[in-house]
């Protein structure tokens, strides 16, 4: 009996010896384990319908090129600037993309970091100018030729000295130093190119059907207030489908005073009823569109069509009119800066010669003689420049983000736990918040919930709540009286609506 039941017990324990090295064969399989993590970029916008927008360009690769931008920056491509991966020089046009940073709601809108970590020390970035300029070749990155560096002259009204030039590095998540730019005043020589008038014909509406079971209003319209609308025979205003204010007793009310005016949105108009009588004051207003029936309709996309062909003549003609502009603008722009370039070499040269002046008399009659051209050219140059703005300019050897920027702290700030509400008092918690000031072109990261509120400065509050832009303007905040006994803060936020979303409505709200 022991003998089976020691049998019993060996069988066991060679199952588990078996069942042992099966499981170790099982995790020593050559299989991979692959573990999946999400990656974060690091320039990560906080609402993609509202990023800063590029504006486009074409540049022959072989010729180079000089572009400028609408706020008055001058990029200067010399002939052979892009190569392929591999070194090779492009030819043939390539694609442009370039956009600034003015104002700290666009470092905030496009996600990329303003802070700079030095000898253990965070640092935020106050801005003097920064852009990002990339390029493609049907579709592909291009890189920059090291031996023919495009030149970036970027507007500024920040004369700082203690300004530094950066570059975003996006693979070690890092901003690297690169030195200084170089501070330019530049003359704006005024062209004047006669431009077609295109303000007497607004952009055609284009016609919509009357839609079924909405309030239809008659108005006899002003021949010279909408130009734009008297093409259309038998043309009605119709209240729009989001129109709530609308109450059909109004209908009954004999106005004294009807207005009519343009809408924000296309194709939308706004109409005011008023009256007045012994005291009696009542105003009321509606979001309309004008509409016309089936009959109707046919006739007038006809004329639409018509009025759209002559109104893109005019804007064509518009167009042509600027270019000119732009052009000479270039020239008169480039000129001026580089006799700026030249005065500053000059007096590099001067110092030189001027301390070898007790040395060498033949060198003093240059020095004399060289000084009288000087004076003369620089006589010319005040004459020429009369308006004058400042750029920063600076070489680039990676198309990429540069960042013209001094690190600073904060002082004098009180460090609070922020509570947002929304409009209707209920907490929300904000996906990304920054604080920035009025008078300062830089944003501070608010971190782990905790918020460093300058003392000294008009601040206002933006953020992210639900993919909807959030902000306190600056008044609502001051407001608030936050002084460096605060602890505990709420702040009312306004949410914008996901259909406003967009670069320029929220540009529009935190200018004010």
């Amino acid at each position: 009996m022991k003998r089976k039941n020691l049998l019993l017990i060996a069988a066991i324990i060679i199952i588990i010896i078996v069942m042992i090295v099966k499981c170790n064969c099982k995790y020593e399989s050559n299989e991979p384990v692959v573990i999946k993590k999400k990656v974060e970029r690091f320039v990560n916008p906080p609402l993609p319908t509202a990023d800063v927008p590029f504006t486009n360009y074409t540049v022959d690769a072989t010729k180079g090129d000089t572009l400028l931008y609408p706020s008055g920056s001058i990029v200067l491509f010399p002939p052979n600037s892009f190569v392929d991966k591999n070194g090779k020089l492009i030819e043939g046009n390539v694609q442009v993309k370039y956009r600034e940073f003015s104002h700290p709601i666009d470092y905030f809108l496009s996600g990329i970091p303003m802070g700079y970590d030095s000898a253990g020390t965070h640092y935020n970035f106050e801005s003097a100018g920064m852009c990002d300029i990339q390029a493609f070749k049907d579709g592909q990155p291009v890189f920059v030729n090291k031996n023919a560096k495009p030149e970036i002259n970027i507007e500024t009204e920040n004369k700082d000295l203690a300004q530094n030039l950066y570059y975003l590095d996006t693979a070690s998540k890092q901003w690297v130093n690169k030195g200084k730019s170089t501070i330019l005043t530049v003359g704006k020589k005024e062209v004047t190119v006669k431009q077609p008038d295109v303000a007497s014909i607004p952009e055609p509406v284009k016609p919509s059907r009357v839609i079924d079971d909405l309030p239809i209003i008659k108005v006899t319209i002003d021949p010279e207030s909408f130009k734009e609308l008297l093409v259309y025979d038998n043309l009605q205003f119709q209240l729009d489908k989001d129109e709530q204010r609308f109450k059909p007793e109004d209908s009954y009310i004999r106005w004294d005073d009807i207005k009519l005016q343009k809408g924000k949105n296309y194709g939308l108009y706004i109409i005011r009823f008023s009256k007045s009588y012994a005291g009696y004051e009542k105003t009321v207003e509606y979001k309309v569109k004008p509409v016309l029936n089936d009959k109707d309709y046919a006739k007038a996309m006809l004329e639409y069509d018509k009025q759209m062909r002559e109104y893109e003549k005019k804007i064509d003609a518009r167009l042509t009119a600027e270019k000119a502009n732009k052009q000479a603008y270039i020239r008169d722009s480039i000129k001026n800066a580089e006799i700026d370039r030249d005065n500053e070499k000059t007096a590099r040269l001067n110092k030189i010669i001027e301390a070898k002046n007790a040395e060498i008399d033949k060198i003093n009659a240059e020095v004399e003689a060289q000084n009288k051209k000087i004076e003369k050219e620089n006589i010319r140059n005040k004459n020429i420049s009369m308006n004058q703005y400042t750029l920063r300019s600076f070489e680039v050897d990676g198309f990429g983000i540069w960042n013209c920027d001094k690190p600073l702290l904060i002082d004098n700030y009180v460090k609070l736990l922020p509570v947002y509400l929304d409009e209707n008092g209920d907490s929300i918690n904000l996906y990304t918040a920054n604080l920035y000031a009025r008078n300062k072109n830089m944003i501070y990261q608010i971190w782990d919930n905790q918020v460093s509120v300058p003392l000294d400065q008009e601040n206002m509050i933006v953020g992210i709540y639900e993919d909807r832009f959030a902000y306190i303007t600056y008044d609502e905040f001051k407001k608030l009286n936050i002084n460096s006994d605060t602890k505990v803060q709420h702040f009312p936020m306004h949410l914008v609506s996901k259909a406003n979303n967009n670069y320029d409505f929220i540009k529009s709200l935190v200018d004010q």
